[in-house]
This record gives structure tokens, sequence and C-alpha cells, in this order.
């Protein structure tokens, strides 16, 4: 596949060389920024993620609200805009993951160390800070350059036992993870309302040995803790982007345009063939395809549905000019939380 598509697979020695120069946050690095090493900060991603990007932190503001800090690693205080590493990482644009490995965006000095959001290790992070009440609803935001040290590197498959209580964490801990669960059902609640998708891939992965052979497949299931994670992460998102409209800060913007009307159309026929529910009325797009996609099926054909209702649906892009985000039903949304692995986050 490195071959094929022609991946840089290996960083100039300029760009290993700078990177190599950076260490670990001492004083000059923490100064002037929000000191938040005290708080219960905790990572949550697939137990053979790489790198982590993000972490949370939550505590109370008040009768029925809760701030939330969502952190996301300042990779831009060790990549400098026009460096060596600024210029790999925008010929790279992503980090490729491929079974068995990654081709990374950054050298793993960066992208699985100082950027990495570990477990006891001090990390400089960029915060965006949220209030919630119960409901989901925003009452302040607040963008600040901090450093934290999280306590916990979770996985989703632990966090969703001890949401069940077929696991047992820590007592503050578990705390922090029931706190921010209810505040995620309330996030998704809303955009459910105001008329966002709510589709269901489902996560494929495939196991090989060391000489890349394939052994093994399979289908990872969605759970809810993935779903806890998915909103902050656009809330975060979503945040950064009214922040960045109202700056007119040359943000990129992640756009997605309405499907074409030729597109469901044929979706229609398709469904229709095959016995599936169907939208029936597409004057109002997102709300025919919103309740389609709540019909109760079995697995089998729920993941074809969902699998051909996306099919249906534009390609979300990168834009200068905010267009709107058709499947989230919002604007002023772009890509903040993936900076290890994606240029146009670093870049915002």
């Amino acid at each position: 596949v490195a071959s094929q598509y022609r991946l840089r697979t290996r960083f100039p020695k300029a760009v290993e060389a700078e990177a190599e120069k950076h260490h670990a946050p001492g004083g000059a690095e923490r100064r002037g920024r929000l000191d938040l090493r005290d708080q219960l900060a905790f990572t949550i991603d697939p137990e053979d993620a790489r790198d982590h990007d993000d972490a949370l932190t939550v505590g109370r503001a008040g009768e029925g609200r809760w701030e939330v800090g969502i952190h996301i690693a300042d990779v831009s205080h060790y990549v400098p805009a026009g460096s060596a590493l600024d210029h790999e990482a925008e010929l790279r644009g992503t980090s490729v993951y491929l079974p068995g490995g990654v081709v990374p965006m950054l050298p793993e000095r960066l992208s699985a160390d100082l950027c990495s959001l570990r477990p006891d290790c001090d990390r400089l992070v960029l915060s965006v800070l949220v209030v919630l009440d119960g409901h989901g609803g925003l009452h302040g935001v607040r963008f600040e350059e901090a450093v934290i040290r999280s306590r916990h590197r979770l996985h989703y498959g632990e966090v969703q036992e001890a949401l069940e209580g077929r696991a047992s964490l820590p007592a503050q801990l578990q705390e922090a993870i029931e706190a921010v669960m209810t505040l995620a059902r309330a996030l998704r609640a809303r955009r459910r309302k105001v008329g966002a998708l709510d589709l269901e891939v489902p996560e494929v992965k495939v196991w090989v040995d060391e000489q890349g052979r394939p052994l093994r497949i399979e289908r990872r299931a969605h759970l809810e803790s993935h779903e806890l994670i998915e909103e902050f992460m656009l809330l975060a998102n979503r945040c950064v982007g009214g922040e960045g409209a109202r700056r007119s800060s040359g943000l990129l913007y992640r756009v997605h345009d309405a499907p074409a009307a030729l597109k469901l159309a044929h979706l229609e026929r398709m469904l229709r063939a095959l016995g599936l529910p169907s939208p029936g009325d597409l004057s109002d797009p997102a709300r025919a395809l919103q309740s389609v996609l709540r019909v109760p099926l079995d697995p089998a054909r729920r993941r074809l549905l969902h699998r051909l209702v996306l099919r249906s649906l534009a390609r979300a892009r990168y834009h200068a000019r905010d267009s709107g985000h058709f499947g989230l039903a919002t604007r002023e949304y772009c890509h903040f939380t993936s900076p290890i692995r994606r240029y146009p986050d670093l870049h915002n």
C-alpha cells in the first residue's frame, strides 16, 4: 500500500533533527499557561491506540451545571509554521493507519511521545473549557493554553463495562465518567433534534502477522462509550469553528453538502427493492433520512441500511469558506481535535 500510493515512509534528516531537539515540558514551557495538573484528566481511546490527541476533565460549575475541559495536544508548540516539521506534515497530510502499523504524519518523538497525552506525564494542551447544563445547553466557553497530567489511559471497552456496572473504576474516576456520559447523551439528543444524522457504520479491524499476511477480520461493536468521546470532540470543533468565524481567522472548515436529488432518488429505489424502510417525502432530506435511520431493524439489515444511506451522501471536504455541514446539521464546523494525525487540525 505504501508503495502503491507513494507514501512518505521516511522522514528527512532535518525533520528528525528538529523533532529530537524537543524535550518534555519544564518550567519555561509551562510559564504563562493555565496549570490544570491537579485536575483528574483521562483519555479514552481504542485499546490499540498509538497516540492520544485528547483528554477530558469535568467538575461542578454551580447548581445543575458542569465545566468540561476538552484538552487537545498542543502540537503547534512543537511544530511552528514554516519549520521543516511543518512542511513535512503538510506534504503528508495525515497519518496513514494500516493493519499492523502506521505511517505517521509526525516523527515518533512527537506523535508517540511529547504530543501524546500519556498518563503521569506533563503535557502541553490547547483547552476548550465549556459550561453545560444537564440538558446539554452551552452556557459558556473559553479557550486556554494549558498544561495537564493525564491520570488514566482508558479504552472504550473498559469504560463501557464501567457504565454498565460490569466493572468498577476508582470512585472519583467512575463519578467523572458517569458525569460526562450523562452530558454526552444530552448533547447527542440536542443534535438529533436539530436534524443531525445518526449513522452507525461499524469499524472493521484486520489482524495481520509479522509479514503483513491477514490472520482474521473482525467487526468491532459500536459502543456508547464511543459516543461519549465523539460528542465532546464535535462540541470542541463547533466551538473553535465559531470562534474562528468571529475572528475571521482563516480556518479550514469541514463542509458537507446536502445530498444530490438524483442520489436520493436512487437510494429510495434501492431501499424499496431490498425491502428496507424508504424515506418517502424527500422535500426535507435531513428529516427524511433521520426517520429512516431510526426504524428498528435486526443488526444485519440495520448495517445495510446505514451503509446505503452513507453512500448516498456527498463526501465531506475542507474549504476556506464555511458552507455548513449537512450530516451534523450545523455551521462553523472545523477539525481541531486530532492535530497529531491530521494537518487541517494542526493548521487550525
